[in-house]
């Protein structure tokens, strides 16, 4: 039997660092997008690109957690966590 944990995993890498990354482009910029859209709809501050992502993964949390079982949910649910860990890495220079 194969291992699914290693298959999730495995698939939400090759998204995240193969199509998705070509068809959108760098995460962190999209996420500062997708912040101040979202700020703008709440009437708020932008929403920076980490909570961004931090959202992007409570919402698959949502999602693999209500309805029939569904493994893409676990797989984006991964590859939103591991984007958001890429704009840590891309922030750590603003932040020093």
């Amino acid at each position: 039997m194969a291992d699914v944990r290693r298959g999730v995993l495995d698939e939400a890498a090759r998204l995240v660092a193969g199509p998705r990354n070509e068809t959108h482009g760098n995460y962190t910029h999209e996420a500062r997008r997708i912040g101040r859209m979202w700020g703008a709809i709440l009437n708020t501050e932008d929403i920076p690109p980490r909570t961004v992502a931090a959202m992007m993964v409570a919402l698959k949390t949502a999602r693999a957690t209500a309805g029939m079982p569904h493994v893409d949910d676990w797989v984006d649910l991964c590859g939103y966590a591991a984007l958001g860990a890429q704009i840590d890495a891309d922030m750590a220079e603003v932040w020093k």
